[in-house]
């Protein structure tokens, strides 16, 4: 203990006595400081001396609870142009915890406005999160919004007016506005020109999927992706003019365009799929349901071709068909999503 005290008295001494300072310079063969004095080298440490290290700045607080971003309003003009979604500036969500509910229906624009009212209330009476609806361009935002009180609406709102185009409108997604907030919004195109025929006479039509990331108060993110694919290529496989692409070549592309969509959302929390597909799992490596499983999904469906696609990981605790005023039954189904994160 005296050797250290000592030792740390004479480099106190050093320190503070300026001659001291000098004679110790030029013991060394350095010259005094002054105007023209070149730079002193580092002080001489003596044996036994003790250097104190200045502390660490400290590391700044980790920010607590989750990571919320402000409400979206999502994009406009998107989806003009056949082509996935290929970024969101979103937070990573963390593993989301707990069941999801999703309500699936396709209610053609043909459908009376009695009927369509009452089909709402049939949808949200499961009190669902989400809601995918197919081919209501006829219905407006504000009209969604009405017959599903406590519930908000999505679809791009600028219109398509390519010659298919007017099949932009027709996907909406919906959720509960209590329990979730829109990060972003978009539409994505997935097939132009397919031309076939409906009824007898020749047709072009567009397909699209609508999608919005949604976040929950606990930071969780998931993504909702209502989508209407081409009538089946297996089925009605004849096109007008000379087509250069057969139809099955036309779905499967726009299902790869959608699986990466998908995958740029995925990045984020996990993604959702639902919609009328317009296939069967036994058609071959194009549909929708061999697509979706390749790629990693597994999903609910109806005895049709009314789809949704989840992660295989989830697990599907309760699925069943509800009747609404449509060609199509309506799914409605709840996912333990426990432990599903980002992908």
């Amino acid at each position: 203990m005296v050797t250290l005290l000592g030792a740390l008295v004479v480099a106190d001494n050093l320190r503070d006595d300026p001659e001291a300072n000098d004679a110790s310079a030029r013991a060394d063969g350095a010259q005094p400081a002054g105007p023209t004095a070149a730079p002193a080298p580092p002080q001489r440490v003596l044996p036994g001396t003790v250097l104190l290290r200045e502390p660490k700045p400290p590391k700044p607080p980790k920010p607590e609870g989750p990571v919320l971003v402000e409400p979206g309003t999502g994009r406009v003009g998107s989806g003009l142009r056949v082509g996935p979604l290929e970024s969101v500036e979103a937070p990573i969500g963390p593993a989301v915890q707990g069941t999801v509910t999703t309500a699936v229906a396709n209610l053609p624009n043909r459908t009376s406005a009695g009927g369509f009212a009452t089909s709402m209330r049939t949808l949200t009476s499961a009190a669902p999160d989400f809601v995918m609806l197919n081919e209501v361009s006829s219905r407006g935002d504000d009209e969604l919004r009405a017959l599903a009180p406590g519930y908000d609406a999505y679809r791009d709102p600028q219109a398509d007016r390519s010659e298919g185009g007017f099949q932009a409108m027709n996907n909406a997604v919906m959720w509960d506005a209590d329990r979730w907030t829109l990060v972003d919004a978009g539409r994505v195109k997935l097939v132009e020109d397919d031309g076939s025929y409906y009824q007898g006479r020749p047709v072009v039509w567009d397909r699209f999927a609508m999608w919005a990331m949604l976040q929950r108060a606990d930071g969780a993110i998931v993504s909702i992706v209502s989508t209407h694919m081409m009538t089946n290529p297996a089925k009605y496989p004849r096109q007008p003019g000379g087509a250069r692409q057969s139809r099955v070549a036309r779905y499967s592309a726009g299902m790869d365009v959608l699986l990466d969509t998908v995958d740029t959302l995925a990045a984020h929390g996990p993604v959702l799929v639902g919609g009328d597909m317009n296939s069967h799992p036994g058609q071959g490596p194009w549909t929708a349901a061999a697509k979706m499983t390749s790629a990693g999904f597994g999903y609910a469906k109806d005895r049709a071709v009314m789809y949704l696609f989840h992660q295989a990981d989830v697990e599907v605790v309760d699925h069943r068909e509800v009747r609404v005023d449509s060609d199509h039954p309506a799914i409605v189904t709840t996912l333990d999503m426990s432990g599903q994160g980002p992908s």
